[in-house]
């Protein structure tokens, strides 16, 4: 943005304070201040490469700290801010819960839908033809998910008829 004298926003972009002048042509502190933001999450390399300008918001990054290069992953970025700000009425992306480890989206109170949300990810995964790698993998978080609902569905139907005798 401030090479192009356009506003811009990046997610997890290089700031470019100590190094403006290597570029050309020469990028001015003013141009970084006003016309560049930038959201960092915590321990990206990339976003912590030179001095921020004035205008950027540092967000959280849940990837364990010995992998601090998946900090630098857009899709865990969104999933962040989405958690961290809400998603309003906008859908939350699978990986945020399946791959990411935040918790599932609370349910839309006017929605019927019974299935899952991991089910959900898994059909629509599979629908679009996504890899068979994350998938597979989240068609079996889903079917470990549907077995133990099973399992607590037959004990209270159990325990419900020990009672009735």
């Amino acid at each position: 943005g401030a090479q192009s004298n356009t506003s811009a926003v990046a997610l997890s972009g290089p700031n470019a304070m100590l190094s403006r002048g290597s570029f050309e042509p020469p990028l001015t502190m003013y141009d970084l201040n006003t016309l560049t933001f930038n959201v960092i999450p915590a321990r990206d390399p990339v976003a912590r490469f030179d001095d921020p300008a004035m205008l950027y918001q540092g967000i959280n990054c849940t990837a364990e700290a010995s992998e601090f290069a998946s900090c630098h992953d857009v899709v865990r970025s969104l999933c962040e801010l989405q958690y961290t700000c809400g998603s309003g009425n906008r859908p939350v992306p699978c990986e945020c819960v399946l791959d990411f480890g935040y918790p599932e989206p609370s349910r839309n109170i006017n929605t019927t839908q019974q299935t899952s949300f991991v089910k959900t990810c898994a059909d629509r995964c599979e629908r679009a033809g996504g890899p068979e790698k994350k998938c597979g993998k989240w068609k079996r978080e889903a079917d470990k998910l549907d077995a133990k609902e099973e399992s607590t569905r037959g004990s209270k139907i159990s325990f419900v008829f020990t009672e009735v005798e």
